[in-house]
């Protein structure tokens, strides 16, 4: 299949660009307007270009959409009227009205709009949440994330459209509503800045309840120098994972290699070591040639959108080091 990916040299984007190659998929153009996209694009035999505009759309069939969430409504609807298939890093929209109005436009279009909630996709936690679903009525889950930054800095330290919750404990919500299977609302919420000293929070905090009493508490933090415990965890270069539940039927964890279940550790073929973002555009292209379900949807970015906008609400008073932190 041939790929066009838009902001190819951040994070995410630069991963799309080595999974995709690596799948064998030809990678027709990058598009960045920084300075390295040039020589990025050579690298792999693709063209490069400073923006939308620039593209040939008869070159290419899918794309994937790595940008500060502002950007991602637009460039969704041009390229999915233009017959493209999208998978748009989460969030795919800046607020809940959009991400709304994106559930409606996804109906409307005969091509595959994924969002990109990689961990959904992962044969770890699609494996840990296939032995939950067997242990019975769930009662609690939490699930927490430390991830080792030395400071805090670009879009993702920006009021609005970056911090601790819109950035990583989008997943983890996602994740909680998704284990749960129902909608989740905030008894509280705590967003502070611990460590560093910015605009938005380096540390969220909450704890939620279904409609039938679940209890999920979420935590994600952003520190130089992040706990490490030995159980109960997924290491990944981006930071460290852990979830826990407990049900009817007695206590699951996440580990290394698999879970451990009452005690007893139970490992999970092929997790150790995958590369999150190859199996992530498997399920796309998947969804995209076999018509196959999404294991994520629209709708569920939405769902995750409208929580991060729920918990906002119900925070309490920062309590951090910066006086006048901007929700």
């Amino acid at each position: 299949m041939k790929f066009v990916v838009f902001g190819s040299l951040g994070w995410a984007g630069s991963r799309h660009v080595n999974a995709l190659v690596e799948m064998g998929h030809e990678v027709v153009a990058l598009v960045d307007p920084g300075a390295g996209c040039a020589a990025q694009a050579a690298k792999v035999g693709a063209r490069a270009c400073a923006s939308i505009d620039d593209l040939d759309f008869d070159s290419f069939e899918a794309a994937t959409l790595a940008l500060p969430p502002h950007l991602h409504p637009l460039l969704t609807r041009r390229l999915a009227r233009a017959g493209k298939h999208v998978m748009c890093e989460k969030p795919m929209a800046p607020d809940t009205a959009e991400a709304l109005s994106l559930v409606e436009f996804a109906k409307s279009v005969p091509v595959t709009i994924m969002p990109g909630y990689l961990l959904r996709t992962n044969p770890h936690i699609r494996g840990f949440l296939d032995a939950l679903r067997g242990m019975g009525k769930v009662r609690r889950v939490h699930i927490s994330t430390n991830v080792r930054k030395p400071s805090m800095a670009g879009w993702r330290s920006e009021p609005i459209i970056g911090g601790a919750l819109l950035v990583n404990a989008i997943h983890q919500l996602d994740l909680a509503t998704w284990f749960v299977g129902e909608n989740l609302l905030p008894r509280f919420a705590q967003l502070d800045n611990v460590h560093f000293e910015a605009p938005t929070e380096d540390l969220f905090f909450t704890s939620l309840v279904s409609p039938s009493g679940v209890t999920a508490t979420v935590l994600s933090s952003w520190s130089p120098n992040p706990p490490i415990c030995d159980d109960g965890l997924m290491i990944t270069d981006a930071g460290r994972l852990r979830i826990e539940a407990e049900t009817d039927e007695g206590s699951i964890i996440l580990t290394g290699t698999g879970y451990r279940m009452n005690g007893e550790d139970i490992g999970l073929p092929g997790v150790v070591g995958v590369n999150q973002f190859i199996k992530e555009l498997e399920h796309f292209v998947d969804a995209i040639e076999t018509g196959s379900p999404l294991w994520v949807t629209v709708e569920d970015n939405y769902d995750v959108q409208k929580l991060i906008d729920d918990c906002r609400a119900a925070a309490i008073a920062p309590a951090g080091r910066v006086a006048k932190r901007v929700a």
